[in-house]
């Protein structure tokens, strides 16, 4: 697993401290200090952040009040207290902490509470996964799919924005540009790859049309839409660009996220 962290603490030497050791942890991918309360949260309320170390005293906001403010944006966070303090260990167990830890914050204390988070994270997503933030791009057990022909490409992310109803190769032409040739071909490779890759049916073919069964692969777009916090953060306004069959959703997108 990798991720990003947060530290507060508004002494700036623990400060220091917490950073370098997130920083030297190697599931770590990046960590942000803040020595402010408030200039913390409002960094958190914009970016996905799995686990946050938080000191108790602090002048501006207290680190019980900010877990809290915390948790209610994102309920699975992982919030670690570092403190000089063991009288707070109730009220930490009461708002569910992932972990406690006195000070001096060290190597070990730090790898001991992130390899026992309250809410595990995943190291990849296994199975097929859809990336649709941004470009389009597929991945089977957390392995990246190399398509031969960008049409297949195409055609893949537009099965998939199609949310499981079954298109004629004719509408597929009509919308992707294709030819018909163009159309059968991309269908027999993406029928190729899915049996070479998976025992159940993920493409199938009907009197109606072709069909994606969506459950069988997951996407950025349909976690965010469950409300999986760290995917709804992944939205930018960007959705299977550049295809401009997928404006439509795009908007609809911007809407609900």
């Amino acid at each position: 697993m990798h991720f990003k962290a947060v530290a507060v603490d508004d002494d700036k030497n623990a400060l220091s401290l917490s950073l370098s050791e997130l920083n030297n942890n190697s599931a770590v991918s990046e960590a942000v200090g803040f020595s402010s309360s408030k200039e913390a949260l409002n960094y958190i309320k914009k970016h996905y952040i799995p686990v946050v170390l938080l000191d108790i005293r602090m002048p501006e906001m207290d680190g019980i009040t900010l877990a809290e403010k915390i948790l209610s944006i994102n309920p699975k966070t992982n919030i670690i207290f570092v403190t000089t303090y063991s009288h707070y260990l109730p009220q930490a167990f009461s708002i569910h902490a992932s972990g406690y830890i006195m000070k001096p914050l060290n190597k070990d204390k730090l790898s001991n509470e992130i390899a026992n988070l309250r809410f595990p994270l995943e190291d990849k997503k296994m199975g097929f996964y859809a990336s649709t933030f941004g470009s389009f791009s597929l991945s089977y057990d957390g392995e990246n799919i190399n398509f031969d022909d960008e049409k297949d490409r195409e055609l893949m992310a537009y099965l998939l924005n199609r949310n499981g109803i079954a298109t004629s190769k004719e509408k597929i032409s009509d919308d992707l540009g294709y030819a018909m040739e163009e159309v059968d071909a991309s269908l027999d490779h993406l029928f190729s790859l899915f049996s070479k890759l998976a025992e159940d049916g993920v493409l199938f073919k009907t009197r109606k049309g072709y069909f994606l069964d969506t459950s069988m692969v997951p996407s950025d777009v349909s976690e965010a839409l469950d409300g999986v916090m760290e995917a709804k953060y992944l939205f930018a306004g960007e959705y299977l660009t550049p295809y401009e069959w997928a404006q439509e959703r795009r908007k609809e997108l911007i809407s609900l996220l």
